[in-house]
């Protein structure tokens, strides 16, 4: 994903962008992953021996499902699901392990917590986690079907929030054993994912499903509620996620930490969010700022949980929280600690 941030991140506008042609082609998907991956291995300076040694793991909830057509020959069309792992792969010659995971939004989230196990238990030297959301009429459709859609703009934890704005991106990050040579980075400490049985598409929401994701995150890392400085939350500002996630947070927490959300910036990049966000992260570390929607600022009554504020740079949090819900009742969490 590509993107020109300014240094004042709360004063972005986002605009739609009406009549422009949709570019739902395989080559344009095919290509925009290349580049993005691409970058990745030129900013981390890694060499023909290390790609060879580099697994790839890939999140998205379309996935490749816009560019498919249905096979003139075949009743059912059934596509192979790694088709843009392994062309991935084979492209930049990586390490012959490359998995897809499909768990709705929380996709990318779940593999970068995959990718921690695999340099943990493996010979595996470092692992690509991407997350990659493209435009397609059935994503779109399904979400305007479910009356999820906000017509005018994403108020995450605002009381008169409308519903989400789907947006689309590529993220990728590396994941290794060594610390890199940059000033400053994230270690991901611990992270937990389960599957809330309580209903087909959703958490439940009292809060009690999250409440026990984050707790088994924290507590694995070895740390304690009162040690997270701050939460990145999922906030899609529809009613039901946003209200399962407040309840969550304030039954977890006895002293709610400040909390910043990236979707009202992005939209809502499904399976990507995770990676996406991740990457955001990383870029903030750069920053003497934290993004601030203008909504916040301008109606802080308003609005359910404490934003942090932009006085603070990113780097002087020291653990964070993030947190992510999946459609089908998927929640995950992750804490990281900024080195």
């Amino acid at each position: 994903m590509t993107a020109n941030i300014e240094d004042e991140l709360q004063q972005i506008q986002f605009f739609a962008m009406d009549m422009v042609p949709i570019d739902s082609s395989e080559t344009r998907l095919f290509n925009s992953l290349a580049n993005v991956v691409q970058q990745l291995i030129e900013i981390s300076a890694l060499t023909p021996d290390d790609l060879a040694q580099t697994a790839l793991l890939l999140g998205s909830t379309s996935l490749d499902i816009g560019t498919l057509t249905p096979s003139e020959d075949k009743a059912l069309g059934l596509p192979k699901i790694d088709r843009l792992s392994q062309y991935l792969q084979q492209h930049f010659r990586l390490h012959p392990f490359h998995l897809v995971i499909n768990t709705a939004c929380t996709a990318s989230i779940n593999a970068v917590s995959y990718g921690k196990k695999l340099l943990e238990k493996t010979a595996i030297k470092q692992v690509i986690v991407i997350g990659c959301e493209f435009y397609n009429e059935l994503t779109t459709a399904g979400f305007h079907s479910l009356d999820l859609l906000s017509s005018e703009q994403l108020l995450a934890f605002h009381e008169k929030r409308q519903g989400l704005i789907l947006g689309e991106g590529i993220g990728a990050i590396l994941l290794s054993e060594n610390k890199p040579s940059k000033k400053q980075c994230y270690q991901i400490l611990e992270g937990d994912s389960t599957c809330d049985t309580s209903s087909l598409t959703m958490t439940v929401e009292d809060g009690s499903h999250i409440n026990s994701v984050i707790n088994q995150a924290i507590t694995k890392s070895g740390l304690r509620a009162k040690d997270i400085d701050l939460i990145k939350i999922h906030g899609t500002a529809t009613y039901n996620n946003d209200l399962a996630e407040f309840n969550a947070f304030n039954s977890y927490f006895d002293d709610l930490p400040p909390v910043f959300a990236l979707k009202p910036f992005i939209g809502h990049t499904l399976g990507a969010c995770g990676v996406i966000e991740l990457a955001l992260l990383d870029y903030l570390l750069t920053q003497e700022t934290l993004p601030v929607p203008s909504y916040v600022i301008e109606h802080p009554h308003s609005i359910l949980l404490p934003f942090a504020g932009a006085d603070k740079a990113i780097k002087s949090f020291k653990h964070i929280l993030i947190n992510h819900c999946g459609f089908g009742g998927n929640n995950a969490a992750l804490v990281l600690e900024t080195v």
